[in-house]
């Protein structure tokens, strides 16, 4: 597993370059889980972030590029995370999805 530094993580979720519409899926755990794939800098290069329902922290969970898939449990700051809550409505209204709201 590479480290993406934070700067890097924050350019990419300042671009907001977001990949289709939010997801809601289910964890190992059985917990739901929130996910906005966001494009990265690099052709076929895709970031993973999670949330998990009742938290407030976005984590990076995994990063895709042309050798395969990185994974990744970096839980980020609260400035990215409300980042990345409003990319997250924003790609919901864009791609018409209705999810429940953020805790």
């Amino acid at each position: 597993m590479t480290s993406i530094p934070l700067s890097d993580i924050a350019e990419i979720v300042a671009a907001a370059r977001v990949q289709g519409p939010p997801a809601l899926r289910t964890d190992p755990d059985g917990r739901p889980v929130r996910v906005l794939t966001l494009r990265g800098a690099r052709h076929g290069e895709l970031f993973d972030f999670t949330l998990d329902d009742g938290h407030r922290r976005w984590r990076l969970e995994s990063v895709s590029h042309e050798s395969g898939i990185d994974m990744h449990s970096r839980t980020l700051g609260k400035r990215l995370s409300a980042r990345l809550d409003a990319l997250h409505g924003i790609a919901a209204e864009h791609f018409g999805q209705r999810l429940p709201s953020l805790p």
